[in-house]
């Protein structure tokens, strides 16, 4: 025990230091007053600007009306180009390198026909196919599959590029076999057998090479440090419920040229806001105007599968369907989960009123352990399996649930594609959390917007990917944010209907990760309400 009290010191003393001095991450600001700007209409829905001092090009608002195809329909009308653009640029990002384009979206299709749109709603089908047809009617042809494909990409936790060649290897190569035979793709067939075996051959000699006993290893793959909040009661002002979310995803792929904040409003359904980028039509991270707070990490585990709801779908039906903590909670168990993962449901209506009105789940195929604030299951404590020396690495609070990228729950954890260890990356930002949160209470400063912005933007990621962070120092630390992997970074506060939204800005080494850059402002009262 004496290693945590020695670590929580050290991270009390660098919060104290730099919360103490600013509030904040050293070069993020707010942008309280960004300027809308009406772009383009089509029937009830609108495409506006949303221009801020911290970006060069204006942030995409979507406000989107009507039944699901219309709301496509309109989508597609109005940004097809942008959808199109952003679409390649993933591609070219997660794109494995030994693959060819052709075999790589043939791999997407057979995804998506025999497994994802099997368990997606109607409604969703029915809003890519309006998608599809406004793209056509705007006189833009080369839409294809582009929505469905950008679905499958956002589906797959963590790396994409290591969970596609590790689902080929493990399970799917007979399916996929299958699928181009008889969609008579002999040639695709061919050079995926090849790029399997080649990958096969390099995987022997890695593990050739590799130390037997990896359970305490350290590594880290990109992508896999995103992380997510809710505190409320007495730690926040007026009890107030306040959420955050960080996605570190394709750094500087160029998908952030077409930055974009959606406003559904499905007819006979609820209204809600889903923060992400042209072409991606789920939830990334997002809010309903019942204050249904959705958010997801990634938790990569052995047990994976497609045949499930895409999870950035899943959190808009939640989203569009829950009136409240029970309702989100019942919804997402009538569904079905695909990967490993880490998510937040949250209430924020219900913060005074719910005996539990946030919780954590982490997931994965057939299984989700959900948790409370203060839940006794997160005590969990690590014990090396070298040296015997147990480390608690469990840390919960009351009026507060937080993940970054492992689980606590005992099943959970046995089926982690790489459990984390005391030290690791993931439980540096897990306790960072813990430490932020216990300094603002031991300093008697109730969470406010500023302190709830300082948070999410503490846990973006700021340097390389590639580094292992077994110190809290480089959450600190801008100097290298064109490095970072934070693309998104958001902050939620419904009492006020405000949610402040960062974006990763610029290329090569001009750029700045969202975390360290502009949080801009954005009233939610107009799209809530009355529009």
């Amino acid at each position: 025990m004496n290693k945590i009290i020695s670590f929580l010191f050290v991270l009390l003393i660098v919060n104290v230091s730099l919360i103490n001095g600013q509030y904040g991450t050293p070069t993020f600001k707010i942008d309280n007053a960004p300027t809308l700007q009406l772009v383009k209409q089509y029937n009830q829905s609108q495409i506006y600007s949303l221009s801020s001092s911290g970006y060069e090009k204006p942030i995409i608002i979507a406000n989107l009306t009507g039944t699901h195809y219309e709301m496509g329909f309109a989508a597609g009308y109005l940004m097809s180009q942008e959808a199109f653009e952003n679409y390649n640029v993933m591609v070219g990002a997660v794109l494995p390198k030994t693959w060819e384009k052709d075999a790589f979206e043939a791999f997407l299709d057979w995804q998506w026909n025999d497994y994802l749109s099997k368990q997606i709603t109607q409604n969703y089908l029915d809003e890519i196919q309006g998608y599809s047809d406004g793209a056509q009617a705007s006189g833009f042809t080369q839409l294809g599959k582009t929505i469905e494909r950008g679905v499958v990409i956002s589906s797959f936790p963590g790396n994409p590029t290591e969970n596609i060649e590790y689902l080929l290897r493990n399970e799917l190569l007979g399916g996929f076999s299958d699928y181009l035979i008889n969609n008579d793709r002999l040639d695709v067939l061919e050079k995926v057998k090849e790029i399997i075996n080649n990958n096969n051959n390099n995987n022997n000699n890695n593990n050739n090479n590799k130390d037997q006993d990896s359970s305490c290893s350290t590594t880290t793959s990109k992508g896999l440090q995103c992380s997510h909040f809710s505190t409320w009661g007495d730690k926040t002002i007026n009890g107030d419920m306040f959420n955050g979310r960080n996605l570190d995803w394709l750094n500087g792929s160029g998908i952030s040229n077409n930055k974009l904040i959606t406003f559904y409003h499905p007819t006979g359904q609820y209204s809600h806001a889903a923060i992400g980028f042209a072409g991606l039509i789920g939830a990334i991270v997002g809010i309903s105007s019942k204050g249904i707070f959705v958010a997801e990490s990634d938790n990569d585990s052995v047990k994976v599968t497609f045949d499930g709801f895409a999870w950035s779908m899943r959190l808009r039906y939640i989203m569009e369907n829950a009136a409240n903590i029970e309702e989100a909670v019942s919804l997402w168990e009538s569904t079905n989960n695909t990967m490993g993962m880490c998510h937040s449901l949250a209430s924020a209506t219900e913060a005074s009123t719910a005996e539990h009105p946030a919780f954590a789940l982490e997931t994965m195929k057939g299984y989700t352990a959900f948790f409370t604030d203060n839940d006794p299951n997160e005590h969990y404590i690590f014990t090396d399996p070298k040296t015997g020396e147990k480390t608690q690495m469990g840390y919960p609070l009351d009026n507060a649930v937080y993940r970054t990228n492992h689980g606590y729950d005992e099943t959970i954890r046995k089926n982690e594609w790489e459990p984390a260890i005391p030290y690791g990356d993931s439980w540096t930002r897990y306790m960072l959390f813990y430490n932020t949160f216990s300094y603002y209470t031991a300093s008697n400063i109730t969470i406010s917007e500023t302190q709830a912005i300082n948070i999410t933007s503490i846990l973006g990621n700021k340097h390389s990917i590639q580094d292992i962070y077994s110190s809290p120092a480089p959450f600190y630390d801008c100097t290298d944010a064109w490095m970072g992997y934070n693309i998104i970074s958001s902050t939620f506060h419904f009492a006020s209907n405000k949610m402040f939204v960062a974006f990763e800005e610029g290329f090569g080494q001009q750029r700045i990760c969202a975390a360290c850059g502009t949080y801009v402002e954005v009233d939610l009262s107009p799209w809530f309400g009355p529009f």
